[in-house]
């Protein structure tokens, strides 16, 4: 059985000088639109059984330690064809011409080229000369910092095409050892989608509340560095790690619900960043939801990033009614959440 992490009483300090609370007499502002989503996954497939191999670990050890069944890897497939696929999707679902798009934010923690990703997407999007086109840091995190930076830009732009794609395999290297125990948790995807001013396209959902916050005294919990071969290698302390992220994405759920007169259990779903297939029954654990409530495909795909949230809905086609919660952590430390829906 799955235990709920123990909270420090410094940790619960740390989490608490962050919050904002107020607005609530039902805060209804919305704050922008998310009109379209669209994913790509690798055709390539990993089971955990190939990985426990290589890892020369025993058979099950990848399932019971990490809770992933297999994972998904670029291997000859280009995934910068994948991300621009994802997008023109995006535009398509919403009827929206690349000529519409005012500004082009692209994050990725393992990129797949060192520089100039988001000016490569850009250009084989064939999106205008005006249109602004950046990359937003943020690590896991990154999906929900890039939407944060998108709805600054809409006053002054109607619409911004937010693209996440990921590359781990081709950074991280599996193998035994800590290093390569580390690689094998994360996996490979591309994902897009359109911010709105307005309710573009028949499945546009509100954006009513977001928020980003940061301790970078958790940064030593993960760190990567390159290693004798020239690849890189993760560094991490995974009880603490797990344990401080499924805090903080608990805590940030709740703190964004109540400044919308809202209780967990009154979200429809929450969208959750899986650093490993385990952490998402950790949340509903937290936050006292069924399992079925918390959407992540980390079990199945490996930890994607930047990519997890954009997939893990992506993969929920028909949404119920009502608000849904996203939350992610990353590096450093950063975590955010989002609530989007009608209420």
């Amino acid at each position: 059985m799955l235990s709920r992490p123990k909270q420090s009483n410094q940790e619960t300090q740390k989490l608490q000088m962050g919050r904002e609370s107020t607005p609530h007499p039902r805060a209804q502002k919305i704050l922008g639109w998310l009109v379209s989503t669209s994913a790509r996954l690798p055709e390539k497939i990993q089971s955990a059984a190939e990985i426990n191999e290589i890892l020369h670990r025993p058979a099950g050890w990848l399932e019971s330690h990490a809770g992933i069944r297999e994972r998904r890897v670029w291997g000859d497939q280009d995934p910068l064809a994948a991300a621009c696929e994802a997008a023109r999707e995006c535009m398509r679902q919403a009827g929206l011409p690349p000529a519409e798009v005012g500004a082009l934010l692209v994050t990725s923690e393992a990129p797949p080229m060192p520089v100039g990703l988001a000016a490569v997407l850009h250009h084989q999007l064939q999106l205008s000369p005006k249109t602004i086109a950046l990359e937003i840091g943020g690590a896991c995190t990154g999906f929900l910092a890039a939407w944060l930076t998108a709805l600054k830009f809409l006053p002054s732009t109607s619409a911004v095409l937010v693209i996440s794609v990921e590359s781990h395999s081709r950074h991280l290297v599996l193998g035994p050892g800590p290093g390569g125990e580390g690689a094998a948790l994360f996996g490979d995807a591309a994902a897009a989608c359109l911010i709105c001013d307005r309710p573009v396209g028949v499945k546009a959902d509100p954006i009513r509340a977001i928020m980003h916050q940061s301790d970078g005294s958790g940064a030593g919990l993960l760190q990567v560095e390159r290693g004798t071969t020239g690849s890189f290698e993760l560094r991490m302390h995974g009880v603490a790690l797990a344990g401080r992220a499924v805090r903080a994405m608990a805590q940030s759920v709740r703190d964004l619900a109540e400044r919308q007169g809202l209780q967990p259990a009154d979200l429809s779903a929450v969208v959750v960043h899986g650093g490993n297939g385990r952490l998402p029954n950790l949340i509903a654990m937290q936050l006292n939801l069924p399992p079925e409530r918390i959407w992540s495909q980390t079990a199945n795909t490996g930890n994607l990033g930047s990519a997890s949230l954009p997939v893990a809905w992506a993969m929920h086609p028909e949404r119920p009614t009502g608000p849904i919660a996203w939350a992610a952590v990353g590096a450093g430390l950063t975590w955010a959440a989002a609530l989007t829906g009608s209420f």
